[in-house]
């Protein structure tokens, strides 16, 4: 008999399977697209030879994690190659400025001075700050929570830091992005440099929470650079299919799960939309929790007691939406700043308020006139995605509405992503045009996906929201998904949760497949 069933062949699915193979567990992985990934897919949309990351592309958290740890030889034996960069980010102003981060410390500070010399020395003292913390806050983001793991973990670190220190962590934990940028930048600049990664992850800069990933994302790039997957992400899904091939496990696309099969309170297996029955010792469901109640609608569950707490699941809350907009060019943009165009992403935003104004018009369901756009560049580091000469831009919008009831420019009419995606599309090209004169020229083709088109590739992005669930505080740390549903456990014995929408939540790590596997091996 199987050991496991994956529902779902996202990034923690496929790293549970190749970690439980690892163990000499028995699997099988279920999904109901035609490709393996989830949200990492890599294709040819726009013209041949230009290969675009659909979705996610960025594999930093993957490659400095504990699945590739653990399956390193194994992954690089299946072609696993990834192409480092020392140069991950810059903002770019209105004004022409740019502030760009790089893998140096004394240039990532001369850059800072050239801009905003007032807040050199506050860049100094947050980088010290992450040399402090990282011993500390990096293994509690990889511990499960909560757990005596966690605890011995926070223990620790109230013997080296002291109570001083570990409060002044766990303010942070509670900041938002604006607050924590007012308290140690002076520069509208620098403040905006930090603030856009509070974006990445729906914070909003008044949204409590926001500050950890402001912390971590801005100064961790100088530290930590960036890492892509040579020749697309899809590399990365590619090796792990191996291994569990290898290994003697089973991947089957185009199957659809209807059910999980629950027998005396345990589930014991799944049935398809065939209506093959499989059967399992455990059943784990890398899925967006949301949709759980939809696989647990059998009568075996609706009459128990566990009933309620299945349903709570339909109060877990999205993020707010994504567009991706996919560019094939000639050359890569001309930016105001020419500094700009050997950076992996060029973040627009431009400003902490007009940030706030995005998030605020977005969460009321009104198109945002100037969203900010997080410009991957990844042929910068890896020309082998474009022909020789030629270049693609992964452009992400963030924030847009779940439900659209207007625009705030009031000039786009239309209430559903297929009305109006392409116009809306038009928008942000234009918006770049002030920072990148003459980039429509340079435009060989384009491909748009809405948030309804995000859904329909993966119905886990509900609505559009690439996280996997909102990652505000009440839905996240040891609350996420939510209550009687945390630890990567149900309320359902031999039933396991994984993915994004568990912790540690969004990107592209593998840590709640890891944690599941240890559960299971």
């Amino acid at each position: 008999m199987l050991d496991a069933i994956i529902v779902g062949s996202g990034i923690n699915g496929l790293s549970a399977a190749a970690l439980m193979g690892s163990k000499g567990k028995k699997t099988l992985v279920l999904e109901q697209a035609d490709a393996f990934g989830g949200a990492i897919r890599t294709q040819e949309v726009t013209l041949p030879g230009f290969y675009h990351d659909l979705f996610a592309t960025n594999l930093s958290l993957f490659a400095g994690g504990g699945v590739m740890a653990a399956l390193k030889s194994e992954l690089i034996a299946h072609g696993l190659e990834f192409v480092p960069s020392s140069k991950p980010y810059c903002s770019v102003f209105p004004d022409g400025k740019m502030i760009g981060v790089v893998m140096d410390r004394n240039q990532t500070e001369l850059n800072i001075a050239a801009v905003a010399p007032q807040d050199v020395q506050a860049w100094k003292l947050l980088t010290a700050k992450l040399g402090v913390l990282a011993p500390h806050l990096f293994p509690l983001l990889g511990a499960e929570l909560p757990s005596v793991a966690a605890v011995k973990i926070l223990i620790r670190a109230w013997r080296v830091l002291g109570t001083s220190q570990l409060l002044d962590l766990v303010r942070m934990l509670l900041q938002s992005s604006r607050a924590f940028t007012d308290e140690h930048f002076q520069s509208p600049e620098m403040k905006a440099l930090a603030a856009t990664w509070g974006m990445h992850l729906d914070y909003g800069p008044d949204i409590s929470g926001g500050a950890l990933f402001s912390f971590l994302e801005s100064i961790g790039g100088q530290e930590f650079g960036m890492v892509l997957g040579k020749g697309g992400a899809k590399v990365l899904v590619d090796a792990l299919c191996a291994v569990i091939n290898t290994q003697g496990g089973e991947l089957r696309s185009n199957t659809r799960v209807e059910e999980i099969l629950i027998e005396n309170g345990r589930a014991v297996g799944v049935r398809t939309s065939t209506g093959e029955i499989i059967k399992a010792r455990a059943v784990i469901a890398n899925v967006n929790p949301a949709l759980m109640p939809n696989l647990l609608a059998g009568k075996e569950v609706s009459g128990t007691e566990n009933a309620p707490e299945i349903e709570k699941l339909k109060d877990f809350r999205p993020g707010l939406a994504t567009m991706m907009i996919h560019l094939a060019m000639d050359q890569l943009p001309q930016w105001v700043n020419e500094d700009a165009r050997s950076f992996n992403y060029v973040h627009i935003a431009p400003y902490v308020d007009e940030m706030a104004l995005t998030y605020a018009h977005a969460a009321a369901g009104k198109l945002p006139t100037n969203p900010t756009l997080v410009i991957g560049q990844p042929t910068v580091s890896d020309p082998s995605r474009a022909p020789e000469g030629k270049h693609i831009l992964w452009i992400q919008v963030r924030v847009l509405p779940l439900e659209i009831t207007g625009d705030s420019a009031g000039s786009i009419d239309g209430k559903t992503w297929d009305e109006i995606a392409e116009v809306y599309a038009d928008r942000i090209i234009n918006n770049l045009e002030s920072y990148a004169p003459g980039i429509k020229s340079h435009i060989l083709a384009r491909k748009v996906l809405s948030p309804s088109d995000l859904e329909r590739y993966n119905p886990n992005l509900i609505k559009g929201d690439s996280l996997g669930g909102s990652h505000h505080p009440a839905q996240f740390f040891f609350l996420r998904p939510m209550p009687q549903w945390i630890r990567h456990r149900t309320p359902i014995k031999n039933l396991y949760l994984c993915g994004s929408g568990t912790w540690p939540g969004g990107g592209v790590g593998g840590g709640s497949g890891l944690m599941v596997a240890k559960l299971l091996s």
